[in-house]
C-alpha cells in the first residue's frame, strides 16, 4: 500500500496488492496467499522526532525512544550503543542529577544529524516519486563508489561522521563508533 491509502479507505483490491509483490518478488507468493484482506496488511509511518528531556522519574530513555527516526540508515542499534556509552561516561564522572542532563546534551547534535540524514533518505525509498529512485540508482548510486564517497559512507554507517559523543573528556576515543 502507498502512504496515505489506508487511511483514505483509498486501498487496492488485495489481489491486485499480491500480484505487485509477486512481480517484484517472485519468492514472496506463498506468504502472500495468507493475506485475504487489507486488514491484514500493515501501514508503517515514520516520524522524526527527540524528547526534550529524555529521562525522568528513575528512568532513562535510549535509542528510540529518546530519539525516532526512519530506519533508512540502519543506525537503530549503533545509536542505541552509542547512548548507552554517553549515559555509562556521564554517570561515571557526575552525580546522576548532572549526568542526565549531560549524557543528554552529548547526544544531541548526533542524534538530530542523523534524524536529518534519514528524513532526507527515506523519500529515496518510500515515495510515489519517479524521478528520486532515478536520482538513487542512477546518479547518486555510481557516485558512491567515487572517492572521497566511499569513506563518507562508511563514516555515515559507522555513525562517526560528525562526533557522537559531545562534551565527555573520553569522546572520541571511547565511542563505540570508532572501535
Amino acid at each position: 500500500m502507498r502512504g496515505g491509502e489506508r487511511e483514505t479507505g483509498r486501498t487496492p483490491p488485495v489481489e491486485q496488492w499480491r500480484g505487485e509483490a509477486i512481480d517484484v518478488w517472485p519468492g514472496v507468493a506463498p506468504f502472500t496467499e495468507r493475506v485475504i484482506n487489507n486488514a491484514k496488511l500493515k501501514s508503517d509511518v515514520y516520524a522524526q522526532g527527540s524528547l526534550r528531556n529524555p529521562y525522568g522519574g528513575g528512568v532513562v530513555a535510549i535509542d528510540d525512544a529518546a530519539h525516532r527516526a526512519s530506519p533508512q540508515l540502519g543506525q537503530g542499534a549503533n545509536m542505541a550503543l552509542l547512548d548507552a556509552s554517553a549515559l555509562v561516561q556521564s554517570l561515571s564522572m557526575l552525580s546522576i542529577e548532572h549526568a542526565l542532563p549531560r549524557y543528554t546534551a552529548a547526544r544531541r547534535l548526533h542524534t538530530n544529524a542523523y534524524q536529518g540524514l534519514s528524513g532526507a533518505f527515506t523519500p529515496m525509498y518510500q515515495s510515489n516519486s519517479l524521478i528520486l529512485p532515478i536520482l538513487r540508482d542512477y546518479i547518486l548510486g555510481p557516485l558512491s563508489k567515487i572517492p572521497p564517497a566511499p569513506a563518507i559512507l562508511s563514516s555515515l554507517v559507522k555513525g562517526s561522521m560528525i562526533n557522537p559523543i559531545r562534551g565527555l573528556p573520553s569522546d572520541q576515543a571511547s565511542s563505540p563508533a570508532n572501535k
